[in-house]
C-alpha cells in the first residue's frame, strides 16, 4: 500500500469512527469535533454533483446537432438552472412554472410506471415458480394496490393490510438488512487492518 493510500484510508477510519461514535454518544465535546466532518462530506458531495453535472452537459453539448433527447437534456439543464439562479428560486415565476408543469407531471408520470416495472422485473425474474416467489409477488401487488387513493377509499381492509405490511414485515427486515451491511461493512475494515497490521 503506498504513503497516499494509507493515509487516504486511516483518515477515513477515523472519521468513519468519529461520525459513529457521535451518533451513539451524546457527548457535546465529540459532537463539535464531527462537524468538520460533516460539512466536508456535504461540500464533497456537492462538489462530485457539480463534476457529473457539468461532465453531462459536456458530453451532452457536443450532440446537440445529432440528437434531439442531447438537445432537450441540455436545454432543460440549462433551463432549470437558469430557473433555480432567479431571485425566487423555484418559489414564483420562471421556477414555479418549470416545477408546476414539467417537473411534478414528469416526476408523477415515473413514480406512475414503477409498478408496470416492478410487474415486469416479476414475471421476467421471478417466473413464480416457488411458493416464495409467489407469496413475494402477491405482497407487492397488494401493497401497490393498497397505495393508490382511489383504491384505498373504496377499500379501507386493503389499505390496513398494506399499513400492517409495510410498518411490521417490511420494517423489520429493512432495518435487518441495515444491520447485517453494518456488520459486514466493520468485519471487512477490520479484515483490512488486521491485513495491513500483519
Amino acid at each position: 500500500m503506498t504513503l497516499q493510500r494509507a493515509i487516504a484510508f486511516w483518515l477515513g477510519i477515523l472519521t468513519a469512527v468519529i461520525l459513529f461514535l457521535q451518533y451513539f454518544v451524546p457527548v457535546p465535546w465529540l459532537n463539535h469535533l464531527a462537524q468538520p466532518f460533516l460539512v466536508w462530506i456535504i461540500a464533497l458531495t456537492a462538489a462530485a454533483f457539480v463534476l457529473a453535472a457539468v461532465h453531462l452537459w459536456g458530453k451532452h453539448l457536443s450532440k446537440m446537432t445529432e440528437s434531439a433527447g442531447s438537445a432537450l437534456l441540455v436545454l432543460g439543464f440549462a433551463g432549470a438552472l437558469i430557473a433555480g439562479l432567479l431571485p425566487q428560486g423555484y418559489e414564483a415565476g420562471l421556477g414555479q412554472w418549470l416545477y408546476r408543469w414539467l417537473i411534478a407531471p414528469g416526476l408523477a408520470a415515473l413514480f406512475a410506471l414503477l409498478p408496470i416495472f416492478l410487474a415486469y422485473a416479476l414475471y421476467k425474474h421471478l417466473q413464480l415458480r416457488s411458493i416464495g416467489s409467489v407469496l413475494l409477488a402477491l405482497t407487492l401487488v397488494l401493497v401497490l394496490l393498497g397505495q393508490i387513493p382511489l383504491i384505498a377509499e373504496r377499500l379501507p381492509l386493503l389499505a390496513a393490510l398494506r399499513h400492517d405490511i409495510l410498518i411490521a414485515p417490511a420494517a423489520v427486515a429493512f432495518r435487518a438488512l441495515i444491520i447485517l451491511l453494518a456488520v459486514g461493512l466493520t468485519l471487512n475494515v477490520w479484515t483490512r487492518l488486521r491485513d495491513i497490521i500483519s
